[in-house]
């Protein structure tokens, strides 16, 4: 047979497996010697088994409760640990919804925006009259884009303004900007309500703090 070599480190770990070994050995009581020590306290030998017996019971159903326990915490960390998962797949998929819907809602009022430059530069090339109507249009542009297409439509009854194939082109531009912006304004609002409707939902709104994902999402800004 092999002799076999123990390093330093292995060998100091028996060492202290064999104490610990030879302590418990040394702390157990054999049944006899308890026997002997309880007939010498006057307790008779049955009552001493029956006492032995509840203590190795009692002892068996800390051991079980423990047990039980240990399997509960465990089953309530994985179902935590899964809600987790499952939690950030879906508001990870809801918010990026969100954020797509308001890059387009964005982009579409940016085009809407550039149309300014244009009603201004086309403003320089005709009367006083169109000159004033398409100032007019101009501002509501900057300060209330969302009714442009109602003012535009009512620009265009005026002749001078209607017969003109540039203006009339650009006010058809205009008029289509504030459809595309309420269709993408419509859309972004449903992301968000699907997304404040997830988050709100059991048991995601456990999880939700601790993936660091809003409740709610902040409204935007003027203009929007």
């Amino acid at each position: 047979m092999q002799e076999r070599r123990l390093d330093p480190e292995q060998a100091q770990e028996v060492i202290r497996e064999a104490v610990r070994l030879q302590q418990e050995q040394e702390n157990r009581l054999e049944l006899e010697t308890l026997e002997a020590s309880a007939a010498e306290l006057g307790i008779d030998p049955q009552h001493l088994r029956e006492a032995l017996r509840r203590v190795e019971q009692e002892r068996a159903r800390r051991a079980q409760r423990q047990r039980v326990m240990l399997i509960v915490l465990a089953v309530v960390v994985g179902a935590f640990v899964l809600n987790l998962l499952v939690s950030h797949w879906l508001l990870s998929r809801a918010w990026a919804e969100v954020a797509l819907r308001r890059a387009q809602l964005q982009n579409v009022q940016q085009r809407q925006q550039s149309l300014i430059p244009r009603l201004e530069q086309l403003a320089r090339q005709v009367d006083e009259q169109q000159r004033a109507h398409l100032q007019t249009l101009a501002n509501a542009l900057r300060e209330n884009p969302q009714a442009v297409g109602t003012l535009a439509q009512e620009l265009l009854r005026d002749p001078a303004l209607r017969n003109d194939w540039l203006i009339v082109r650009l006010m058809d531009e205009i008029t289509g900007s504030e459809n595309r912006i309420a269709v993408e304004r419509k859309r972004y609002n449903e992301a968000v309500a699907r997304y404040e409707q997830l988050a709100r939902q059991f048991p995601i709104n456990l999880a939700r703090p601790f993936l660091g994902y809003p409740k709610s999402v902040e409204p935007l800004g003027a203009g929007f």
